[in-house]
């Protein structure tokens, strides 16, 4: 069966809470859902976006949270980055992250995160919080790699 690029998905913005699970494998119906959308990633199905937030926060958690070693995040990271057709976003739009933070219905991260989303793209994250940003088409892995 061909690969097909015409799937109600074909590009995603995946967020820090998709890596966090897949790496920590702390749940592992997570994990396999996640490990599902990064094997459609590297067969060219799904084109993905992230950002040096997310990147910042992957390491921030996989650190501080996890007790990661270092050299073990570093590596992630540089795999994080090797992703098949990978788009890195390094612009945000600070004023608009400022205004939505200062509406305190998200966290400054979530904020600038959310002005990163190309228009159309979903966001793929298991972050509930997302939901609070009306714009953006919020899925979880299973819905991505289901569609």
């Amino acid at each position: 069966m061909s690969k097909k690029r015409s799937r109600k998905f074909g590009r995603v913005f995946v967020e820090t809470s998709v890596f966090i699970r897949f790496l920590t494998n702390d749940d592992p119906k997570k994990a396999a859902d996640c490990r599902a959308l990064f094997e459609m990633i590297e067969s060219g199905t799904i084109k993905p976006f992230i950002s040096n937030i997310v990147i910042l926060e992957i390491i921030f958690v996989l650190t501080r949270l996890y007790h990661f070693p270092r050299g073990h995040v570093v590596q992630a990271a540089q795999k994080i980055l090797e992703m098949r057709n990978l788009v890195l976003i390094e612009k945000s739009d600070t004023r608009r992250a400022l205004e939505c933070w200062n509406t305190g219905k998200a966290q400054y991260g979530d904020c600038l995160i959310a002005s990163q989303v190309p228009h159309g793209v979903p966001i793929v994250t298991y972050d509930a919080d997302f939901q609070r940003f009306p714009k953006l088409k919020v899925i979880n892995p299973a819905e991505a790699v289901s569609a």
